[in-house]
């Protein structure tokens, strides 16, 4: 291999990135450049380099005629890993082969939540990487099929936590959302991104140092200093060949396409049609099959051997690690192959692919490509074919499926049963893909074919046509429409199909925070249903009514309290009498019981509901709802303190809302991640959680963005920016469940607090009894205490709210929610200091301090930390940090280090220790010094990397 000319800077970029790499971390390289420009060059001498360091090497590339096959790069690339899956865990082995065949059958089912591939993937390569470095490199990503695509920006979103880099070379503005991941990770400081530009004239001079001067200037104005060029036209050393050059290779420069169809014509007409067939088969390609397709027989040991030697000597193509395989010399080669050899040709080559194929027993996904390409309308066995194809790619590659059926669709013809199959099998993958709006039209074209006569399969698309208009494609008015234009077509009467344009209306309201109207219509469509004697349909009715019912509560009733948990019991009864098989039929009734039952405070119900239910959502296939379930297991687990299982929900949640467009999972998602973070200390990460979850669907009536987002603001110290949070979203708005208001409250009753508005925070306070619906027991019990005790401390009144917060720690630990038991301890502790009573302060503070730290709730425990400082105790800091950089600093520079390292700023590290802004900006100068860096966000990617081991913990 020759050396890299003009490309000093990238070849540093790729040392650095190396050895960051060598140091455990995992990074990614961006190249992009315009086609020619050498991207594929500088991943061959990254390659060359990660040889040289003993690093596993994993490289494949995209094709742009391949552009349907299913994780088509990734599996090139992860092929040699084959034998390395002993000890991946079960559900990755299963997610991997599901989506790669070449792993393997699942040993079980795929259920379909397509971010379980990107996970398997990250898992691997962390597992390859335990030994030595790894470098996945793609090139042409801009070819990549979607479920690819779809991978590598949740592998750059969350990178793998080893030592992995990610390298991939794109055309610039062909991959607009990889290149927006890329430039996120780039932000996020875990990427570089280089951009090619051509070789000025003296690289040229060194790179053809035979050629004279004046023959040299003119291949760079020719080439435009674009390496590919430059050597196409060297080759063709100024021989124009006959005819018109091939003008289908569009952004090509003329002389470009004339030296390329220079070379083919310098070919026998055997030699020729075989690298036609080559162009048909693949890139690369398995000479059987490019010969079949060439019309030749794989069979002549003679003559096809001899054109393949005259296309290596003409260097067209080249050979692979693979025996009877070989690759084009280069993307460009190939197009101008595949353009010149005329659409007829083609036609009838991709029929001759697709048998041969067939005949060596390739998989229908293998050969859906050509089918798709060359079958003529009425085939049946093309559209079996391309059913067959779609259907086994469905679960893992949805967008590639409802290429698959659309093509089968229109080979069809008229056969209305069999179209409306294969439209709502697209609909569904272009649900799964999101794609909304094109779920939305084939929904639409769905309604159009079936009579309008009320009967199952068409209320059955009428639901999920409102479904996805008022979840997903943000139009709630037209499935309002569409529900009752069906119920006024069907009449007076009493049906399934009436009971469940009902439910689907009152699912309505309660999404627009109209719980009373969504109770009274859910009660109507349970008494429909048991009247149509339809008990699945009977029990979800019911749990809708449960669920609006508690949250319409808003008055201090002990008899309606009563009756609104007869409601939930009743409604799990009726639930838990439903075998899997029926209860999967609606599997959503058992999400929204989980969510009654946890806002109702039966946090053990609520987990057995999200277990019960996400396992019969992957068992039965249903990905879509899944996550649903994730959200529930992530609420019950921030609840529990346990952090870790609640951000790890959270994050599958997010990775499935990124692929699937669903915003209202993408919510939910955001707020546990934001109350994760904010109890860990990370607040600049809470905020932009908080940010994020408010842009998902805006200001709702139903969502819990307002307060969570205030939350975060009052702990980065700006009260302004969390009363207008708090403003937006209309304050404690009746539309939230009933627990989503309790904990509004105690955000606006601490926002006005810290404000200095006593008198409008008692009054938000005294406001508890009604929102809470009366309820003070369960997790509710400290959370009531806290508001209580926050107010009381900041009137003075340290005896009583000391009284009241310690209640509230017993509480909540008897609730089994030991962070909110840590904070009404962290509010006793202050105001047990305020009494003078410092022995039994700094008990329950230390109690605290123990609690959160060992959960991993470093912005509660800090809380804890500050307020024994003032007691006069020095924590201790925890020695051996993972970055000998850090073993260098002071106690109190590693307690500032890892503040910084959350997005303090000095002023809110010096109000949090106690501190003046001057010695915080002082220490902060130190610390950079000692760490050898000159930014806060050096500082934040180097706590990041070491775990936030700068952390003190608490003392004995």
């Amino acid at each position: 291999m020759t050396s890299l000319v003009g490309r000093d800077a990238e070849l540093r970029t790729i040392g650095r990135l190396l050895d960051q790499v060598r140091g455990g971390q995992a990074r990614a390289l961006g190249v992009r450049g315009e086609a020619g420009i050498g991207k594929s060059r500088l991943l061959l001498e990254l390659a060359g380099q990660a040889r040289d360091q003993a690093a596993l090497l994993l490289s494949g590339r995209a094709a742009e005629l391949e552009r349907d096959l299913p994780f088509a790069p990734l599996a090139d690339a992860l092929d040699i890993a084959l034998g390395d899956l002993a000890g991946l865990d079960p559900e990755h082995a299963s997610a991997l082969a599901a989506a790669i065949p070449a792993f393997g059958t699942p040993s079980v089912p795929f259920s379909g939540e397509r971010h379980r591939v990107a996970a398997a993937i990250r898992a691997l390569l962390e597992r390859l990487a335990r030994h030595r470095i790894v470098v996945l490199a793609l090139d042409d990503v801009q070819w990549a099929d979607p479920a690819s695509t779809d991978v590598l920006a949740l592998l750059l979103h969350r990178p793998p936590r080893a030592g992995v880099l990610l390298a991939m070379a794109t055309r610039t503005g062909r991959a607009p959302d990889l290149e927006g991941e890329l430039a996120q990770a780039v932000r996020n400081g875990t990427a570089e991104l280089v951009d090619l530009a051509p070789l000025s004239a003296g690289d040229v001079a060194t790179l053809l140092p035979e050629v004279d001067r004046v023959a040299r200037e003119r291949l760079y104005r020719q080439s435009g200093g674009n390496p590919f060029y430059l050597e196409e036209l060297a080759r063709a050393a100024g021989d124009e060949p006959p005819g018109d050059p091939d003008a289908a290779i569009a952004g090509v420069p003329r002389a470009v396409r004339a030296a390329l169809t220079a070379e083919l014509s310098a070919l026998t007409v055997r030699s020729r049609l075989l690298i036609q067939g080559a162009a048909v088969a693949g890139d690369p390609f398995d000479l059987d099959v490019a010969a079949v397709a060439a019309g030749r027989s794989p069979d002549d040991d003679v003559a096809v051997p001899a054109d393949i030697d005259m296309l290596l000597k003409h260097d067209l193509i080249r050979p692979t690690s693979a025996p009877r395989r070989f690759r084009f010399r280069h993307p460009l080669v190939r197009r101008a192959v595949y353009e010149a050899s005329g659409d007829g040709w083609r036609l009838v080559a991709h029929a001759r692919a697709a048998r041969a194929l067939g005949a060596r027993g390739s998989a229908p996904t293998q050969r859906a490509h050509h089918v798709e390409r060359s079958a003529r309308p009425g085939d049946h066995d093309a559209v079996e074919l391309l059913t067959r194809a779609a259907d086994e790619v469905l679960p893992t590659a949805p967008a590639t499926a409802a290429t698959w059926y659309e093509a089968a669709s229109r080979l069809l013809g008229d056969a209305p049963a069999q179209q409306l199959r294969l439209l709502t099998a697209r609909g569904q993958a272009l649900a799964s893909a999101g794609h909304a709006l094109a779920a939305r039209d084939v929904l639409r074209q769905i309604l159009g074919l079936l009579p309008n006569d009320g009967s199952p399969a068409r209320i059955q698309t009428v639901e999920a046509l409102a479904q996805l208009e008022g979840l997903w494609t943000g139009n709630p008015a037209a499935a309002r429409r569409l529900l009752h234009a069906e119920l006024q077509a069907l009449g007076d009467g009493v049906s399934r199909q009436h009971a469940t344009l009902t439910l689907a209306l009152a699912r309505d309201r309660a999404t627009r925070g109209d719980h009373p109207a969504a109770v009274s219509l859910a009660d109507e469509a349970r008494r429909t249903a048991q009247l149509a004697g339809d008990d699945v349909l009977t029990a979800d009715a019911a749990v809708q009514a449960a669920d609006s019912a508690h949250c319409a509560l808003r008055a201090d009733d002990p008899a309606a309290l009563a009756a609104v948990d007869a409601r939930i019991a009743d409604a799990a009864r009726l639930v838990a009498a439903l075998p899997d098989e029926r209860l999967a039929t609606r599997l959503q009734m058992l999400g929204w019981l989980g969510v009654a039952q946890f806002y109702t405070t039966d946090v053990v119900a609520a987990r057995a509901a999200a277990d019960r239910g996400l396992a019969l959502a992957r068992a039965t296939g249903q990905g879509l709802l899944a996550p649903s379930f994730l959200v529930l297991r992530s609420f019950t687990d921030e609840i529990r303190g346990d952090l870790r299982a609640a951000a790890d929900a959270a994050d599958e949640v997010l990775d499935n809302a990124r692929l699937t467009g669903n915003r209202h999972l993408g919510l939910w998602g955001a707020l546990v991640a934001s109350r994760v973070e904010l109890a860990r200390g990370r607040v600049q990460a809470a905020i932009a959680h908080g940010e994020a979850a408010h842009r998902f669907l805006g200001v709702d009536p139903t969502s819990a963005a307002g307060f969570t987002l205030a939350d975060a603001q009052l702990a980065a110290g700006d009260p302004a920016a969390a009363l207008t949070a708090l403003d937006a979203f209309g304050w404690v708005n009746p539309g939230l469940w009933s627990g989503d208001r309790l904990l509004c409250l105690d955000v606006v009753v601490r926002t006005l607090v810290t404000l200095g508005r006593l008198d409008e925070a008692t009054t938000w306070a005294e406001r508890v009894p009604a929102e809470t619906g009366g309820r003070r027991t369960g997790y509710y019990a400290p959370i009531i205490a806290h508001i209580d005790a926050t107010l009381r401390i900041a009137r003075k009144d340290f005896h009583t709210g000391g009284a009241v917060a310690l209640a509230g720690a017993r509480a909540g630990d008897e609730a089994g929610t030991p962070l909110w038991s840590a904070r009404c301890r962290i509010l006793a502790g202050q105001a047990l200091i305020a009494t003078g009573h410092p022995d039994e302060a700094r008990h329950e503070l230390r109690h605290a301090a123990a609690v959160t730290s060992e959960r991993g709730a470093h912005g509660i425990r800090d809380m804890a930390l500050s307020a024994l400082r003032r007691l006069g105790d020095r924590p201790r800091v925890p020695a051996g940090p993972h970055d000998a950089r850090l073993g260098a600093l002071t106690p109190r520079e590693q307690e500032i280090t890892a503040l910084v390292g959350d997005g303090h700023t000095n002023a809110q590290i010096a109000r949090r220790l106690h501190l003046s802004e001057r010695t915080v900006e002082k220490h902060v100068s130190n610390m950079l010094a000692k760490l050898g860096v000159t930014s806060r966000s050096a500082v934040i990617r180097l706590v990041a990397q070491n775990g936030r081991s700068s952390h003190p913990t608490p003392p004995d």
